[in-house]
This record gives structure tokens, C-alpha cells and sequence, in this order.
């Protein structure tokens, strides 16, 4: 009984190989192509980054910030965070004299430079408070004189 039992094992594990066998043996197989019967395909160009051209503005203005040059080149100071992207090696926060400031062709709305006018805009002007005028007191009006029965002098 026993050696029926181990007989059955073995061709149960017997077909088991085989049909493994079998299916790798179908997965490896690939179509052989020779020279003459097709000709190599060129690989498609795979599209690189876009090339993206910038104009560039210099920093010459005291108070400039990202979000006014977005504001004075792009017409939206929201887009202050497409120059920040365009410009990764600057922190938007400190803009000083003579930095430059690339902004992307595609969002440039003027080509004029910026005016200082447009900068002071931004910031509120100081408002000088004149003096109140003095306010001087009334003027103390004296009593007049009462009128009545007159003193006549004793004779």
C-alpha cells in the first residue's frame, strides 16, 4: 500500500516539474529576427525638458521685492512663485542691488524696465502731520462796568 502511495507521489511530483518546465521554457521563447527580414526600428526621440528662455532683470532699486518685479513683468504678483522656481539659487526673501532675476519669456507682459514710482507704490508714503494750529485761549473780556446811580463826592 505504501509503495503505491509513494508511486502516485512521485509522478504527481514528476508532472509538476514537467509542467514548470514547460512554461519557462514558453516564457524564454522570443522570435528570432534576422538581419535581412526586418530592419532595426529607430527609437523614438524621447522629448527632453523644454528649453525655456528667461529675460533677465538687475535689481537696481531700494524695497525691490520677487512679488513686485512679478508684479511689474508678469502683471500678477501671485506669479512671484514661478520666479522663485526660475530662480532656485536666490531666497525671494533677500533681494539686494545688482542681483539678476530670470523670468521665464512666456509669462513677460512688458519688456520696459522697471520704474522706481512703481516700487514707492508698494510702500506707504510718509505722511507728514502739520503742527496743530495753536489755539490761543479767548480773550478775557473784562467785566463792564456797571451802570446805575453814580457816586456823587461828598461836599
Amino acid at each position: 500500500m505504501k509503495s503505491v502511495l509513494a508511486k502516485k507521489i512521485r509522478l504527481f511530483i514528476i508532472f509538476l516539474i514537467t509542467i514548470a518546465i514547460i512554461s519557462c521554457a514558453k516564457q524564454e521563447q522570443k522570435p528570432v529576427e534576422t538581419p535581412l527580414e526586418t530592419a532595426p526600428e529607430a527609437a523614438p526621440v524621447q522629448p527632453g525638458p523644454p528649453q525655456i528662455s528667461y529675460f533677465v532683470h538687475t535689481v537696481k532699486w531700494p524695497g525691490e521685492t520677487v512679488s513686485i518685479i512679478a508684479g511689474w513683468y508678469t502683471g500678477d504678483i501671485q506669479n512671484w512663485k514661478a520666479l522663485a522656481e526660475a530662480n532656485p539659487d536666490i531666497n525671494p526673501g533677500r533681494i539686494h542691488e545688482g542681483m539678476k532675476i530670470n523670468i521665464p519669456e512666456d509669462m513677460i507682459k512688458t519688456r520696459d524696465p522697471m520704474p522706481k514710482e512703481f516700487i514707492d507704490s508698494f510702500y506707504p508714503k510718509a505722511v507728514i502731520e502739520k503742527a496743530p494750529p495753536k489755539v490761543t485761549p479767548p480773550p478775557v473780556e473784562e467785566e463792564p462796568p456797571l451802570f446805575g446811580p453814580k457816586k456823587y463826592p461828598k461836599k
